[in-house]
């Protein structure tokens, strides 16, 4: 599928973009199969829907960093469009989720330290 996908975009090489549209488009026909059981309760505003995308890109990345051309690639390879893109960054940003380093030009996951609950708080 990933193939069909990058001849669509006359190119002759997968790209990653490719593998994710392919993956993308097996997970809405799996859902549209099961839409007769009615909603799921689970979010799925375009927010969400990047957050997963810069969750995988963050699992595949070795220093924990995410360059931001390369989550516009993605993001919009899949759909959604840079001011989305943003938004959500803006959005998880806002709750203490990530932070944009670089002059916004990366972004990295907050990780807490594990030894943070054993902190003594004056």
């Amino acid at each position: 599928m990933a193939q069909a996908v990058a001849r669509l975009n006359f190119r002759e090489l997968v790209e990653i973009a490719d593998v994710d549209e392919a993956l993308r488009l097996i997970k809405a026909a799996k859902a549209s199969l099961n839409d007769h059981n009615g909603p799921t309760g689970r979010d799925t505003s375009r927010s969400t829907q990047i957050y997963e995308i810069l969750r995988s890109i963050n699992d595949a990345s070795e220093d924990g960093e995410m360059a931001i051309d390369e989550i516009r690639r993605r993001v919009t390879a899949r759909g959604f469009t840079e001011e989305d893109m943003w938004k959500a960054i803006q959005e998880y940003e806002e709750l203490g989720v990530m932070i944009t380093t670089g002059s916004n030009t990366r972004v990295r996951f907050v990780v807490l330290d594990e030894d943070a609950s054993d902190m003594e708080i004056d």
